[in-house]
């Protein structure tokens, strides 16, 4: 069968860890997404052109950007022997915490797959996207790009063999995410990960998994307030919250607002809160949330969205 010459994909943000879950939960949101479109090229190449939010900021050069790295690696692990121009149209934020590495690496597996038939289930997908990952965190975490695969919220059971499970959000479960518009270092997901204590006391352990417990019977209930109530970090995001200004006003802004619980999403500075549609209004609570970054000297973006279905092809 030949490839097909061209495929558009829609890809989404993700947020990672939601407290408890360090590289283990990850969460995909209906708004942003990327649009990435692949284009089969004869010069045997590797192309990279990006437009959109912040894409300034993004690498054009192959093995440093996550799309060009899982181009890369698939095309020599599957003899594709192809060329490929990659057109990305950035909706995600870039260095935020909100997975824009992942959605561009997700769009590319789930696109060549498609293109060349390659017949790859969801975990086969996440261990390609995986790869990119590389060329923004320096390791291959999957929690991002699992959630963009898969879409909704998913739990990583393993890494080695990789085991993944996902569950469908409730339908009542909506999110609100701000975040400062402050200078991020490059390799701030590296960054971020460097400060994650190695060693931690046990009863800091113990209230963890007991979140994590409590947080996936929320998703398999449909508890939204449940889920909320269980995004308690007792080890990562104390270690992080020195990181982003105003972490502390956010939260309580965004409770007082009706939130059911807030956290940072992944390796910050965005801020994610999980709200009961029917007990809060996420747009309140999102606009409660910029104003704790602006009582730290910071304007912010904010918003609401609701948990989202992974990558998908768009009509040509």
């Amino acid at each position: 069968m030949s490839p097909k010459r061209q495929v558009i994909l829609r890809s989404p943000a993700t947020s990672a860890n939601l407290g408890p879950g360090y590289d283990v939960f990850g969460l995909a949101l209906e708004f942003p997404v990327d649009k990435v479109t692949l284009t089969l090229e004869e010069n045997g190449e590797i192309g990279i052109k990006v437009s959109g939010v912040k894409s300034e900021s993004i690498s054009r050069i192959p093995e440093r950007n996550t799309a060009g790295v899982v181009a890369k690696y698939m095309i020599r692990e599957f003899s594709l022997k192809a060329g490929l121009s990659i057109q990305i149209e950035k909706g995600v934020w870039p260095s935020k915490g909100l997975g824009s590495s992942a959605a561009s690496a997700a769009a590319v597996a789930y696109g060549l797959n498609e293109m060349f038939s390659l017949n790859l289930d969801n975990r086969q997908l996440v261990r390609c996207a995986a790869k990119g990952e590389v060329a923004s965190a320096g390791i291959e975490h999957a929690d991002n790009v699992s959630a963009a695969i898969c879409g909704n919220f998913v739990i990583l059971k393993s890494y080695d063999p990789l085991e993944i499970v996902n569950l469908k959000a409730p339908l009542d479960m909506e999110v609100s995410v701000s975040f400062p518009h402050m200078v991020t270092p490059p390799h701030k997901t590296a960054q971020a990960r460097s400060v994650v204590p190695r060693m931690i006391p046990i009863e800091k352990m113990v209230r963890n998994v007991g979140n994590a417990a409590a947080m996936v019977s929320g998703f398999a209930s449909g508890n939204v307030d449940l889920i909320g109530q269980s995004m308690l970090d007792a080890v990562v995001e104390p270690a992080r919250a020195s990181l982003i200004p105003g972490y502390q006003k956010v939260k309580e802004n965004a409770l007082k607002a009706g939130a059911c619980g807030v956290t940072i999403s992944g390796a910050g500075p965005a801020m994610l809160a999980v709200v009961n549609k029917k007990k809060a209004d996420s747009a309140k609570v999102a606009d409660a949330m910029k104003l704790g970054f602006k009582s730290a000297g910071f304007e912010a973006t904010a918003f609401s969205t609701k948990p989202g279905k992974g990558v998908c092809l768009m009509e040509n």
